[in-house]
C-alpha cells in the first residue's frame, strides 16, 4: 500500500510539473509573439514617419538642383547632389523595411499580371544603371517575346535587389550579365557577377533575414541584409525556384525558374 501511494504520490508530482512546464512554454511563445508583434508594428509606423520628411528632401532637393544659382555654382551643386543621392538610399532602405514588415504580417498581396519578360528586364536594367557611376549591367533580349504571369512590381524588385547585391560584392569595376535561357515551359532567368563570391558555409545562411557576406577588405557595402531575405520570400510566394552557383573571388550566378505563361492573348 505504502509502495502504491508513493508512486501515485510521484506520478502526480511529475504530472504536476508537466502541466506547469507545458503552461510556462504556452505563456512563453504567447510572450514572444506579443513582443514580436509589438516590434513589427514599431518598425512599420516608424518607416511609414520616415516617408514624409523623404518626401519632403526630395522636393527640395530637386527644386535646388535646378535652380540657376545652384547650377552655376560648382561646389553647391555637388552638394546638392550629395543630398539628392543620399536621400535616395535612405527612401531605398525604409521601402526595403516595409516590404519585409509586410511579408512578416503576411499582408503581401500578389497583383499578378501577364507581361513580356524581355521588354521589363530591358528596362529594368537601363533605370539600375542610372544609380552606379562605374559598372557595366549588360542584358541581351532574346529574340522571341517571352510572357508570364507575376506581379510586375515584386519581380522588378526581385531583378534590382539581385543586380544592386552583385554591384556591391564586387571588386574593382562591376560587371552584371543577365540572361534568360527559354525552356518548354518555364525560363531561366540568370543574375550574373564577377565579384568576391560566397563559401559554401554563407550560402547556407544567405538568404536569412540580416545576414550579410563578409566582405573581406571591401569595407563599403551598407545595407540591412535584408535584400536577399526579400527576393526569397517573393520568389516562394510566386512558387519559382531559386538558386545559385558561387566560386570565392570568381563569382556568383542565381537562377530564378519562372513558369512561362504560354497561352498570353
Amino acid at each position: 500500500m505504502l509502495a502504491n501511494r508513493n508512486f501515485a504520490l510521484t506520478l502526480a508530482v511529475f504530472s504536476a510539473l508537466a502541466i506547469i512546464f507545458f503552461l510556462y512554454s504556452i505563456w512563453i511563445i504567447i510572450e514572444q509573439k506579443r513582443l514580436s508583434d509589438l516590434q513589427r508594428d514599431f518598425i512599420n509606423n516608424m518607416t511609414h514617419e520616415f516617408k514624409t520628411p523623404i518626401s519632403s528632401i526630395k522636393i527640395a532637393s530637386d527644386f535646388l538642383a535646378n535652380d540657376p544659382h545652384i547650377i552655376n555654382d560648382q561646389r553647391l551643386s555637388k552638394y546638392t547632389q550629395v543630398i539628392k543621392d543620399q536621400n535616395t538610399r535612405l527612401n531605398n532602405q525604409v521601402e526595403k523595411v516595409l516590404n519585409i514588415a509586410r511579408l512578416e504580417k503576411d499582408t503581401i498581396e500578389l497583383k499578378k499580371e501577364i507581361f513580356e519578360v524581355n521588354f521589363t528586364l530591358s528596362e529594368t536594367v537601363s533605370n539600375e544603371s542610372l544609380k552606379f557611376k562605374t559598372g557595366k549591367i549588360l542584358f541581351t533580349p532574346l529574340s522571341e517575346d517571352i510572357y508570364i504571369l507575376a506581379d510586375k512590381l515584386h519581380f522588378i524588385n526581385v531583378v534590382a535587389n539581385l543586380i544592386d547585391n552583385a554591384i556591391k560584392y564586387s571588386k574593382d569595376e562591376p560587371e552584371v550579365k543577365l540572361t534568360i535561357t527559354n525552356l518548354n515551359t518555364s525560363i531561366l532567368l540568370n543574375i550574373m557577377d564577377k565579384g568576391i563570391g560566397i563559401d559554401a558555409e554563407n550560402q547556407k545562411k544567405l538568404f536569412d533575414k540580416f545576414f550579410r557576406v563578409s566582405t573581406g577588405d571591401i569595407h563599403n557595402v551598407k545595407g540591412f541584409g535584408l535584400g536577399l531575405y526579400y527576393v526569397k520570400n517573393i520568389c516562394d510566394a510566386h512558387n519559382w525556384q531559386i538558386a545559385l552557383s558561387s566560386k570565392v573571388n570568381e563569382g556568383t550566378t542565381f537562377i530564378i525558374t519562372i513558369p512561362k505563361q504560354i497561352n498570353h492573348a
